[in-house]
């Protein structure tokens, strides 16, 4: 049977017939019906037969999911189109990437490139990371020396690179709308990520008495965890919590909002009068159960207004998460994303060995990615449908331009989106490659240059070679032995 030159390969093809131009297609002969018939709203039923071309959709996001094919089809075979019945729905209701603007920010048209090239490959979700401790990137009106302060840092130092530059900016509430209707015509949710307690720096370098020890310190230069966090024994922290939360919930509409919840050192608050006082208080015997409640109030802030929490999946560690919180498994050595879905909770899959593109095709071979299973291997079957879905991270620490990034995201955010919408049966990772090929020149139309083939599975010498110049131009000595 002849294979479609599709990403993601639709999971139901018959081919029916001879090949036709698409000048011979009768659009007045054609029809896009939105239909109860379908139950999937994402579903959709493509035939392209006798001169025309009929969708049939469950609302329109399946119309559009049909268009997306019709008009990968049309560029593969060069306005040529086959005979066919595509009838298609995804496999996962939650399909992202993840665009780091923190350590370096992205330009609004190159955010909307991946924005169409995720729309393309019918992906649903973008998961913009905008603060950390290296930058705060986000107009927030009540709280000026955000931008004033902590959008700003004095130097970077990523590494063995470094620049004595100010490297600074964020992105105006308007041009954050901006992206949000971006997202909103190609049906992707733009879900925000305002990392807290940990990650914080940025904002501690512009309100001091965030912080346990309230000392005043400059905006990150350098990657890393680091023992200056959120206080979480001051009420005024919530107080600058629930301010930022409640200009985000104003220009973001999406249903999930992120917040963060991992790497978030206890040190600081093991020292604090006020973070023990509020443990006592609250009847807990350790810190991670302080993160724990942290958590929960900022999930039950969400939650009163409408909206869901995801907060990554260090945050399960105090054993107390809410259910109603989505969990991010990114690492997690001791199953206790797998536990957390078992017992109701809804995890999104993105697991660091498999789906994080900052690292190297050495560490992260393309086939790699495309063959992991994102129902992972300690949830029941019963709970398999408590996996909401897959998302591919790009960090930008070691990212500078859009060239490098489209080379490391491209083909890997393809080989995701795959997963995410095309059943484990009819995944093939030979067929993908040669599919790759084809789309690679539909996704250069958008302003994306995807890495060479040559360079997507390398051999095991390149693999160690790629492996230890990565490591060697990017672990440094305060790195290895600790942040103090």
């Amino acid at each position: 049977m002849k294979h479609l030159n599709v990403i993601p390969y639709p999971n139901s093809v018959k081919i029916t017939g001879q090949e036709i131009p698409a000048g011979n297609i009768d659009i007045s002969a054609s029809s896009l019906t939105i239909t109860e018939e379908i139950a999937n709203p994402e579903a959709y039923e493509l035939k392209i037969a006798d001169g025309s071309v009929t969708i049939k959709a469950g609302d329109a996001k399946g119309a559009f999911y049909a268009k997306q094919t019709l008009k990968q089809l049309a560029a593969a075979g060069n306005g040529v189109l086959p005979s066919a019945v595509i009838k298609d729905e995804p496999a996962f209701p939650y399909r992202g990437f993840m665009l780091d603007s923190a350590r370096h920010m992205t330009a609004l048209d190159d955010v909307k490139k991946l924005i169409d090239a995720a729309a393309l490959m019918k992906m649903n979700v973008m998961h913009w990371h905008l603060t950390d401790d290296q930058g705060w990137r986000v107009e927030i009106e009540s709280r000026p020396e955000l931008m004033k302060t902590g959008s700003s840092r004095p130097a970077s130092n990523f590494g063995k690179v470094h620049s004595d530059r100010e490297y600074g900016g964020y992105y105006t509430k308007n041009e954050l709308r901006e992206i949000v209707d971006y997202c909103g015509k190609r049906h992707i949710e733009l879900i925000p990520e305002i990392d807290m307690p940990g990650h914080m720096i940025a904002a501690i370098a512009s309100y001091p008495e965030l912080s346990c020890r309230g000392e005043r310190m400059e905006v990150e230069t350098r990657q890393g965890i680091f023992p200056d966090i959120l206080c979480a024994g001051k009420e005024s922290t919530f107080d600058f919590v629930f301010d930022v939360l409640d200009e985000i919930l104003a220009v973001f509409p999406s249903e999930y909002i992120h917040i963060g919840g991992d790497e978030a050192p206890k040190k600081r608050w093991q020292e604090c009068p006020h973070c023990q006082k509020k443990a006592a208080e609250l009847g807990l015997s350790n810190m991670e159960e302080l993160q724990g409640w942290f958590v929960n109030r900022i999930g039950r802030f969400l939650a009163d207004n409408g909206r869901t929490a995801i907060a990554w999946n260090e945050s399960l560690k105090s054993g107390a998460l809410d259910r109603n919180t989505a969990v991010q498994m990114w690492m997690d050595k001791k199953g206790l994303s797998e536990n957390f879905a078992n017992s109701g909770g809804k995890i999104i899959v993105s697991p660091f060995y498999h789906y994080y593109t900052d690292y190297p095709y050495g560490m992260t071979p393309l086939n790699k990615t495309y063959r992991f299973d994102p129902v992972l291997k300690g949830i029941n079957p019963e709970s398999a449908g408590n996996v909401l879905g897959v998302e591919a991270p790009i960090w930008t620490e070691h990212i500078r331009d859009f060239g490098r990034m489209c080379y490391m995201a491209y083909p890997r955010f393809a080989a995701v989106a795959e997963t995410g919408w095309t059943r484990a049966e009819h995944k093939d990772a030979e067929n993908f490659a040669r599919r790759m090929k084809v789309f690679a020149q539909q996704l250069e139309e958008i302003g994306i240059t995807p890495a060479m083939p040559q360079a997507w599975n390398p051999g095991p010498f390149e693999r160690l070679r790629q492996t230890i110049k990565f490591f060697s131009g990017t672990l440094t000595k305060d790195m290895i032995k600790g942040y103090k």
